[in-house]
């Protein structure tokens, strides 16, 4: 059992399951309409908490983007924090019986688990392929330590490695597998708390906006564990044998047994096969790289015929062009500001179509001329007439990507 307290029970129940909603109903295919109608609920219900019941001064407008940690997020929580309270009360007024909760035991557990286990697997094939922090981007490279933000050092420290990706990756996919078998449950739990916690820690120290999420991910790593803390207890602090743990038999009848475990089965192969096809599918298109890819040094730069000095001060000339994504190109300026438009690149006349982000209908064709080392461009780019001469950069130009691993360290190497 995961408590034998009833009221804490009723409250985990229901506050752990508004969590989890609209689980499992958005991994099962045809029934994604379930999953929006829920949050075109909660978009609604959520700003007229804010207004009306926590006087917030700024309405709330923003509701999915990248973050985790929006007004909106916390409110939300604060919804299911009340609804948890007041709806644990109730149920404890209305249902006066004297009752060992075992089967509520039994199936909030089996939820946690697999609601776990799904993200797990999830985030654990993000990091193995790697996808979730991927390569250092170039500008990354350039960018000065002090200039980056706690997210971005982290991401870059994360993306740095694939051994590590591979390491953590590994750990939450194999632990998110343990998580959908009763004997490998106690497994899969005591694998992923110390990587959720390790992932939490890392969202708070960081400012990585995901603090909610893997607070509540480890929330529930720890509730999985739950039933077998007694247990632990004796064999790692007061040196005491242990017990076997008894677990409930949800189903008396043979084919309801059969049944359950086909279905359980059923489901965690369409959750491998979701997972992997979506990442594999992922993994492949971030593979295409552009034809003209690479981080490109300017050494000449010319408008209108006049020559450009490359001076901090200086607002036009260009410092770096960064090419990385099939039709994406980076551009900074002297003091290291970015900005970004859409590229259509055709190989076969040496032209490049730019076309600005917010207005897609200033559009300019540049022509290009390339070698192994050197990339020029002429033409006309924001009504000036300009050529830009660059030579190529490579990856292994800077120390953080040609450092490499050495077993022997005579004297440490760091810079």
């Amino acid at each position: 059992m995961v408590t034998s307290n009833k009221y804490l029970l009723r409250f985990l129940v229901l506050f752990v399951g508004l969590i989890t909603i609209p689980f499992p109903f958005n991994v099962i295919p045809k029934l994604e309409f379930i999953e929006k109608a829920i949050f075109g609920i909660y978009q609604k219900l959520v700003p007229w908490v804010g207004q009306k019941i926590l006087n917030l001064e700024k309405p709330i407008t923003i509701f999915q983007n990248g973050s985790g940690d929006k007004t909106y997020d916390y409110v939300l929580l604060f919804l299911f924090l009340v609804i948890a309270v007041f709806g644990t009360i109730i149920w404890s007024i209305l249902d006066k019986k004297n009752r060992n909760y075992e089967k509520l035991n039994y199936w909030f557990l089996a939820i946690s688990r697999y609601y776990l286990g799904y993200f797990m697997i999830y985030y654990g094939l993000f990091k193995i392929m790697p996808l979730q922090f991927g390569e250092i981007a170039f500008w990354r490279m350039l960018q000065p330590y002090g200039e980056s933000s706690p997210m971005g050092l982290a991401w870059t420290f994360l993306g740095y490695s694939k051994g590590y990706n591979l390491f953590i990756g590994l750990s939450e996919f194999l632990g998110g597998i343990f998580l959908f078998h009763k004997r490998t449950r106690l497994l899969g739990g005591l694998l992923l708390i110390p990587v959720t916690a390790n992932i939490v820690a890392i969202n708070f120290f960081y400012d990585v906006p995901v603090k909610l999420f893997s607070s509540q991910l480890l929330l529930i790593a720890i509730i999985i564990i739950a039933p077998d803390l007694k247990r632990l207890l004796n064999l790692i602090i007061h040196n005491k044998p242990t017990n076997k743990l008894d677990s409930i038999a949800p189903f008396s009848s043979k084919k309801w047994k059969v049944g359950a475990n086909i279905l359980k089965w059923a489901f965690v192969a369409l959750v491998l096969y979701n997972s992997i096809a979506y990442t594999t599918n992922l993994y492949k298109t971030r593979q295409n790289k552009p034809a003209l890819y690479g981080l490109y040094e300017v050494i000449n730069f010319v408008i209108n015929q006049d020559t450009v000095p490359a001076l901090l001060s200086d607002k036009t000339r260009w410092r770096n062009i960064f090419i990385e994504r099939p039709n994406d190109i980076q551009i900074s300026r002297m003091d290291r500001s970015r900005y970004g438009l859409y590229s259509k690149i055709d190989t076969v006349n040496n032209k490049i179509r730019l076309t600005e982000f917010n207005d897609s209908t200033l559009v300019y064709t540049l022509d290009f001329k390339k070698t192994y080392s050197t990339l020029i461009f002429s033409g006309i780019f924001r009504k000036d007439t300009i050529i830009c001469e660059t030579k190529r950069l490579d990856k292994k130009d800077f120390r953080l990507t040609s450092r490499g691993f050495h077993w022997i360290n005579e004297y440490p190497y760091n810079r």
